[in-house]
């Protein structure tokens, strides 16, 4: 008797993306945001009993100008990633406590909030001559307590998924923080690039972050977990993308130790700004991204190329047109603020004297 055998074929196809460049903008502002805010409030909360130098304010004012562009930004690219507002709402119809993203519901508005609150009482501050060092301190503590509740839900709602080996790391949330942190130093030094005698504190910083970035990349890559093992497969299998991180790294860390010697110019700080921003949005990209295109539970990968409308190219171009946008209201408001409380203090004190 001739046993009949039976060919079963199992058929999969590949899976869609489900975290589309939105995602990637919104992880790239929110760092930059809660990156800047942790450096503000670092510049009044370990100075020196209160004593704080003209470097120290102006730092931590246009960190705080920096972190209200991104803030404005971030949330935006978010709402644009669920697909449609109402899910926005369901997150606080349908509170899941298990669920880090229902907890960032609650945390990103809470730090937008605490953030616009900083900056305006910083303002007054500036305008009507006051210091107001508890009311300021207890804010910048405020802001930056709400911005590590920022970057642990961040964190925490990639690094929990077992489906991807790479992303299951306590290491990832502190890899992301360092890769915008490396950024907000050279963000500074474009901001006042009127002022070069910022730009070796600011350098020193940025080696700082540098360093740091260093550390837990080699750290995490050195490991023995599954993560390790997919971070180092994935960099054997795609070699010269994973060079391309390591290469940036070196250029800022090469540029940093020369601009703690040197005062840069105008284009070199441009150049500086530029590259610690590629690596910031890169590095996001490769993980959010490109992981997606790893198979997870099966043997075929998920291609993906990028879309030209608003779930592609556009989302990119548009957040970053939107950024330069809100940058430049931020700093020409500032500015006709100051000019006409400054002007109005003259015409008064004229009057007075008169």
């Amino acid at each position: 008797m001739i046993q009949d055998s039976m060919i079963r074929e199992i058929l999969a196809r590949p899976q869609d993306i489900a975290w589309l460049p939105w995602a990637v903008q919104y992880f790239f502002f929110i760092g930059l945001a809660c990156g800047a805010v942790l450096f503000a409030g670092g510049q009044r909360l370990l100075s020196r009993r209160g004593a704080r130098s003209v470097q120290q304010s102006q730092l931590e004012f246009t960190a705080l100008m920096l972190v209200v562009t991104a803030v404005v930004v971030a949330p935006l690219a978010l709402n644009a990633d669920l697909h449609q507002p109402a899910r926005v709402w369901h997150f606080y119809a349908h509170f899941t406590p298990w669920s880090w993203m229902s907890w960032g519901s609650l945390f990103l508005p809470l730090f937008s909030m605490l953030v616009m609150g900083y900056f305006l009482a910083l303002i007054y501050s500036r305008l009507k001559a006051k210091p107001l060092p508890r009311l300021l301190a207890g804010l910048a503590f405020l802001c930056a307590l709400s911005a590590i509740s920022i970057l642990l839900y961040t964190g925490r709602e990639v690094s929990i998924l077992r489906a991807q080996p790479l992303w299951f790391s306590l290491w990832l949330p502190l890899f992301i923080f360092l890769t915008a942190c490396q950024a907000i130093p050279a963000l500074l030094a474009g901001w006042l690039w009127r002022d070069p005698q910022y730009q070796r504190p600011l350098a020193k910083w940025q080696l700082i972050t540098l360093v740091a970035l260093a550390g837990v990349t080699l750290l995490w890559a050195s490991g023995d977990n599954p993560s390790a093992q997919a971070l180092r497969h994935w960099a054997a299998q795609s070699p010269f993308t994973a060079a391309m991180p390591v290469a940036l790294w070196s250029l800022l860390f090469g540029l940093s130790l020369f601009n703690r010697k040197k005062t840069f110019s105008t284009s070199l700080v441009a150049v500086q700004v530029l590259i610690a921003l590629v690596l910031c949005w890169s590095v996001r990209w490769l993980l959010l991204m490109q992981t997606q295109t790893l198979p997870k539970y099966n043997v075929l990968a998920n291609p993906y190329s990028l879309p030209l409308g608003s779930e592609g190219l556009l989302a990119i171009v548009g957040t970053f047109g939107l950024w330069v946008t809100a940058i430049i209201a931020i700093r020409e408001s500032v500015s006709w603020i100051e000019q006409k409380y400054a002007g109005s203090n003259r015409v008064e004190g004229e009057m007075h004297h008169g």
